[in-house]
């Protein structure tokens, strides 16, 4: 199609251009003309230099995948038969300042995810009391009176007691935040982490750099060389504690 056509008088150094009608439009200058010839140039190749433009690979932000995760995780899980409900109530001790409604919720929230323990077919339930653990979240400094193998750094198990150190919940450890972990992760690892020794597993290594590193890892400390994992592995998809073999 003819958009605009010219005719241009080279002695005058002057163009008319007309329009499709042939009507004229305006004078122009050999220069101006050559300006517009280029510029319509530029938009007939336009197509072809379309065509040859890469769509750029946009990566999906880190809480669209954590969000996708969840959900994909929370639909397998409800294709897995529920075995056993396991029941544990909750308690504090010490001087807490943590949102302890928060900690029930966020707690309840992890040990029922899709990507947890729950693919043993087990579904947490907190009762009022006498459940089969106590969860719990302590001050610091109450942490020894737990155990002597439990100290003021870290979260513990002492029987039937998953205990949750308050200042890692409020702050996880050094070693995670340099390397980049997420608070929300940390929780979920630490409540994986100690429930774990109840259902019966003892601390595991990281399987070779660049892996992620097994929920019973002490991560907390270092991820020596793994990548950060708040989920158990399917490895680890067994419990003692329960008489469930490996799924």
């Amino acid at each position: 199609m003819c958009f605009m056509c010219s005719v241009a008088y080279g002695v005058a150094g002057v163009s008319v251009l007309l329009g499709n009608s042939g009507a004229p439009l305006a004078l122009a200058t050999a220069t101006q003309v050559k300006t517009i010839s280029s510029q319509v140039q530029s938009l007939q190749d336009l197509p072809s230099v379309l065509g040859s433009m890469k769509v750029p690979n946009l990566e999906e932000p880190a809480w669209l995948k954590d969000q996708n995760a969840a959900e994909a995780a929370a639909k397998a899980a409800k294709s897995v038969p529920v075995v056993k409900v396991v029941t544990y109530d909750v308690t504090s001790k010490g001087a807490i300042t943590a949102n302890m409604a928060e900690f029930r919720s966020q707690a309840n929230a992890t040990l029922n995810d899709g990507r947890g323990w729950a693919r043993l077919g087990v579904s947490f339930q907190e009762v009022a009391s006498g459940g089969m653990f106590t969860l719990v979240m302590s001050e610091a400094s109450q942490m020894p009176t737990f155990s002597s193998g439990c100290g003021t750094d870290y979260s513990c198990r002492a029987g039937r007691y998953v205990v949750i150190n308050q200042d890692r919940w409020l702050g996880a450890t050094p070693s995670w935040n340099n390397a980049g972990g997420s608070l929300r992760d940390y929780r979920h690892m630490v409540i994986n982490h100690e429930t774990g020794h109840w259902l019966g597993h003892e601390h595991e290594f990281c399987g070779g750099p660049g892996q992620p590193a097994p929920v019973m890892q002490q991560q907390s400390i270092d991820l020596q060389g793994c990548t950060f994992n708040a989920w158990p592995t399917a490895s680890e998809m067994w419990s003692t504690q329960l008489g469930i073999t490996k799924v």
